[in-house]
């Protein structure tokens, strides 16, 4: 079958972890639990090479020119040679990808971040024929989920981090070719296995798609546990059935929780 990348986005707390394992249980599919080799590449051409104690300034123009024309055959190489990965689909699982903040970091307010672009368009720039698959779940649950993890400060900063992740992602869905992005609810994953499986393996021309869709069920009986950070298997496997999210949320997720079709409680 075709050889392709693939990256699992969406914002933390969303299942990106789950649907990395989901997607691994393929035998022609191999991501990455956050290689992030991506944000090292996007810190070098954007960060280090403006130091003049890195690189000579006379000489920028040209590397960066050079790097962004040989450096997809070079995270391909990497992750075919020194990873060991043979199989057809090949890629990464990582939320910061998609982080429009993604090298300045979350200290402080969500409000005052410093904004340096995601690598969404970088990986996209390296390597062309990747696919993105884009996993959503409901604002104020992957709100809620970020505070319990103490990784941000309150149930409003993580609805924003939420919908910074969200519209970034969907902005750029909508600069590629449909054949070239998936997006699915967390809650359809769960709740409509099936179906879901095969959504997938439709985009990712597998012509069988049941190892999916039987890891799914397996989930079911026998949930698989994580590692951090999914280490809480209520929150991974149980959804409600009523949003957390109510008009007050809704507003600072922004437009991107109307786009994906959330509602208020």
């Amino acid at each position: 079958m075709q050889s392709f990348p693939l990256f699992v986005v969406g914002s933390p707390r969303s299942g990106t972890t789950f649907l990395c394992c989901v997607l691994n249980a393929h035998p022609l599919i191999h991501l990455t639990n956050e290689c992030r080799v991506f944000a090292l590449l996007k810190d070098t051409l954007d960060v280090g090479s403006d130091r003049p104690d890195l690189l000579s300034p006379p000489l920028r123009d040209r590397f960066i020119a050079f790097s962004r024309h040989t450096l997809g055959g070079w995270v391909e190489r990497f992750y075919r040679d020194a990873l060991e990965i043979t199989t057809p689909i090949w890629g990464d699982k990582h939320p910061p990808y998609a982080d429009p903040s993604v090298l300045s970091g979350r200290m402080g307010s969500v409000e005052r971040l410093p904004r340096s672009g995601s690598c969404l368009r970088l990986i996209r720039e390296l390597l062309p024929t990747a696919r993105f698959i884009h996993i959503h779940r409901d604002p104020g649950r992957v709100a809620n989920s970020l505070v319990r993890k103490h990784w941000i400060g309150s149930i409003d900063d993580g609805i924003r981090v939420w919908g910074q992740y969200v519209t970034e992602i969907l902005d750029f869905f909508e600069e590629l070719p449909a054949q070239h992005t998936l997006t699915i609810a967390y809650r359809n994953l769960i709740e409509d296995s099936d179906t879901t499986a095969q959504r997938i393996g439709a985009f990712l021309g597998l012509a069988d798609a049941s190892a999916i869709s039987d890891f799914l069920t397996s989930q079911r009986r026998t949930p698989t546990p994580f590692s951090e950070p999914v280490t809480d298997m209520a929150d991974l496997y149980v959804v409600p059935d009523t949003p957390m999210t109510d008009d007050k949320l809704l507003k600072l997720a922004g437009r991107a929780a109307t786009r994906l079709g959330y509602v208020a409680a």
